[in-house]
């Protein structure tokens, strides 16, 4: 009986999330879908949002999906993935300015990552104020300052990205079929229902490590 509730609160859960997020959608346009890859694996399908100025057609990211194509991902490999591309783009010495947002955002994983496991880090105003919140299934987890979405997406797409292929993907510059097939790819990866409860209690251990 408990299983049966438990999953019936996640649907409900997972529906208002899905119907939010569609909502939000609407406000930030697609500008391109992207593999993280690395030693010819993919481990992260990624899709990249934001707004175009019309004045100088500068874009600014609003919202970057994640969702974890390897069938698992262990926390230790997820943190080091990031620490490097981020040291490549950034050098170590911004790296350790974002010493506190990067030991947030790591401790989120409190375990190993699994396919169709979903990150949303997206630009959001609490109280007025911009702030970088993230999401792991659809469970808020973790507060960042408000730059930390524009060092991610920059070290992705910048001078010196992982790959070629993921920063042409994400700035909307691949071949419509590369795209069509990252889409598809993309939106066939969603966590399970067991998965989301899996993450909300990761969600009530991170929140019990923060009195």
């Amino acid at each position: 009986m408990y299983r049966i509730v438990l999953s019936l609160i996640s649907a409900l859960t997972l529906f208002v999330s899905m119907a939010t997020h569609a909502i939000d959608s609407q406000s930030s346009e697609l500008k391109g879908y992207g593999a993280f890859s690395n030693l010819n694996k993919d481990w992260m399908l990624m899709a990249l949002y934001g707004n175009t100025s019309t004045a100088d057609q500068a874009f600014t990211a609003q919202r970057l999906e994640i969702k974890i194509a390897a069938k698992k991902f262990s926390s230790r490999r997820f943190r080091q993935l990031w620490l490097e591309t981020l040291a490549v783009e950034h050098g170590t010495e911004k790296v350790a300015l974002m010493q506190d947002d990067l030991q947030t955002f790591f401790n989120i994983v409190q375990g190993s990552l699994k396919q169709g496991d979903t990150l949303i880090i997206e630009r959001i105003e609490v109280e007025g104020l911009p702030i970088t919140d993230v999401k792991l299934n659809y469970h808020n987890l973790a507060q960042l300052s408000e730059g930390f979405l524009d060092t991610l997406v920059q070290s992705l797409v910048g001078k010196h990205p992982p790959t070629q292929a993921l920063k042409t993907g994400l700035t909307g510059q691949q071949g419509l079929r590369a795209q069509t097939n990252l889409a598809i790819q993309f939106d066939r990866l969603e966590p399970t229902l067991p998965r989301i409860a899996e993450i909300s209690r990761w969600g009530k251990r991170i929140l019990a490590s923060h009195p």
